[in-house]
């Protein structure tokens, strides 16, 4: 009987301690988790980096503020990353804004890529739109039935015309009428037309989809759709009011010893009611919700390593959207003058496809294509003359498909063997030859431009603020902690979800088997002896102090 009794208590004695500590963490998984399962809504929201730790400012042209750029004329350069667009010198002295006309928030002037036509013409891919430079300010340009991220925009062969490619699809917007029997012309602006067109299928692939995409939709409740997301929403809500409550539970009871010193009647017995009402809610809502919340804390613990790890290496048959096994894999896109057709590059490596995008697509043998993080790459220049310089969160290579050669650009090493963790030490965010003469400028995510003290951060772009979105990404995965966790912060999600399941379970533990132990008490009936509610006179806190005075 003992041995249970101390069983009971240990339960208690971890819900209690593990609750308090884990429900300020808890509180600030289920705000970001809300937000980032609405980034449309919290779009507009920015904030500023001042707040933010260190490793979150703008310093040397770091945290992607400068993703490449194109010359606009002799000593006019457009530089373009996250936050905007800024016209700047080639020795990058004077800046100025040059974003009239793109959205207010900084994840809407989120620049994917810049082109100029042969015409002169200057568009950018935006994170949602396509805009065109008017000569005074950017214009949106509407690309028809699209609710997806843009992923692109590149120029057609001949520098006429440019193809924008979503996440699922690709569009051609060209000055001409398409005269190919299986277009439809789907928008006109100002003599401009988009064609919506699907990439087909290689022979021989199978769409299929890792297990951590799986688990991801799941825990953010994508996997259903909006009703999903809202079920999603609700579980954090419910999640929230049970770290609130807990907080309350665990700071009543010396507030209420505190009034019974000061023998104040009337204020113990409303610490009291207000005792009961939140051990109520308390009890019903975790008890009632139990597989719910279980769902989450377990799904999200697996989506940081080092179970996100075998769930990347894994992976199933993909169910295919509307004919498309593409859908949601599309990443970039250039055109390659040496084969004469399109360079993909996808979540599931390159992919070859000819100019019109008629045929069936040849996808690339993944040993012979450079590595290329989950994240995409943020790097995709051609030489001209057959060869490639392939950036990203991997690293940086350049690559020679027909020589089925692979030149590691920092090392210099050829055909390394892959490595099996998907990040290197060079973050490569961006690359630019228009600066200095030409001169090759890499651009790390963390680090910054490789070229040392040569030029320094205008406050211009340094002030530029961070979305909503991406400090609650960073809240919600535990990066923001890694200044004062250091390499432990990968793991804090993981620690996190396992001591929030043990909380779970420990309430749910406790809760049954007062449940079944216990006959139904009145509530709203009086202790004669403390003027408290008969719940609150039996409550366990109340029986353990009564044991220990004795």
């Amino acid at each position: 009987m003992r041995d249970k009794k101390n069983k009971h208590f240990t339960w208690k004695k971890y819900h209690r301690w593990f609750g308090l500590v884990l429900s300020v963490f808890m509180l600030v998984f289920c705000v970001s988790g809300i937000i980032l399962n609405h980034r449309q809504l919290f779009a507009d929201c920015d904030v500023s980096r001042s707040i933010l730790p260190p490793a979150y400012h703008i310093q040397n042209f770091n945290n992607g503020i400068i993703k490449g750029s194109i010359k606009a004329s002799d000593d006019s350069i457009l530089a373009y990353g996250y936050g905007g667009i800024w016209l700047t010198d080639s020795k990058m002295k004077s800046w100025k804004d040059f974003n009239k006309g793109l959205p207010e928030n900084v994840d809407g002037r989120n620049i994917r890529n810049m082109i100029q036509t042969k015409n002169g013409e200057i568009w950018c891919a935006a994170m949602m739109d396509v805009y065109r430079f008017d000569g005074k300010e950017w214009k949106r340009f509407s690309l028809p039935d699209n609710h997806e991220r843009i992923a692109d925009i590149t120029l057609t062969k001949d520098s006429t015309s440019l193809i924008a490619m979503t996440r699922s699809a690709v569009y051609e917007i060209s000055g001409k009428k398409m005269k190919t029997a299986n277009d439809k012309i789907d928008a006109a602006s100002e003599n401009l037309m988009a064609t919506r067109k699907i990439i087909g299928q290689p022979e021989g692939f199978t769409p299929m989809v890792t297990l951590f995409k799986t688990v991801w939709h799941l825990h953010s409740g994508a996997f259903f759709g909006l009703t999903g997301r809202l079920i999603v929403d609700a579980i954090a809500i419910v999640l929230i009011i049970l770290s609130i409550t807990g907080i309350i539970l665990f700071i009543l009871p010396y507030r209420i010893r505190r009034q019974k010193r000061l023998q104040a009647r009337e204020r113990m017995v409303k610490l009291g009611k207000q005792m009961v009402f939140n051990a109520k809610w308390h009890n019903k809502l975790g008890y009632a919700t139990i597989i719910l919340t279980l769902w989450i804390s377990i799904t999200g613990m697996c989506l940081r390593p080092p179970l996100m790890v075998p769930l990347a290496m894994n992976k199933t048959t993909e169910k295919v959207k509307d004919g498309n096994v593409w859908h949601d894999k599309l990443r970039s896109i250039r055109w390659d003058a040496a084969e004469g057709n399109w360079l993909v590059s996808t979540s599931e490596g390159f992919l070859r496809v000819d100019e019109h995008f008629l045929h069936q697509p040849t996808l690339l043998n993944k040993e012979k294509t450079p590595k290329v993080s989950p994240m995409g790459v943020t790097v995709f220049e051609s030489d001209g003359k057959g060869g490639w310089l392939v950036g990203s969160f991997s690293g940086m290579f350049r690559w020679y498909p027909e020589k089925n050669l692979i030149v590691d650009y920092f090392t210099g090493k050829q055909n390394i063997e892959k490595s099996m963790i998907p990040i290197s030490n060079h973050l490569v965010s961006g690359y630019s030859k228009d600066f200095f003469g030409g001169k090759e400028v890499i651009f790390d995510y963390s680090k910054g431009a490789n070229f040392g003290e040569t030029a320094s951060t205008p406050e211009l772009l340094s002030a530029t603020p961070m979305s909503l979105w991406n400090v609650a990404l960073e809240l919600h995965v535990g990066r923001c902690y890694s200044p004062f966790l250091g390499p432990l912060s990968d793991l804090f999600v993981f620690i996190s979800g396992l001591l929030i399941t043990l909380v779970l379970l420990s309430g749910y533990i406790i809760l049954h088997r007062r449940k079944k132990k216990s006959p139904k008490l009145p509530q709203k009936s009086l202790s004669p002896n403390l003027s408290l509610p008969i719940a609150q006179h039996r409550s366990p806190y109340y029986q353990s102090r009564k044991r220990r005075n004795r």
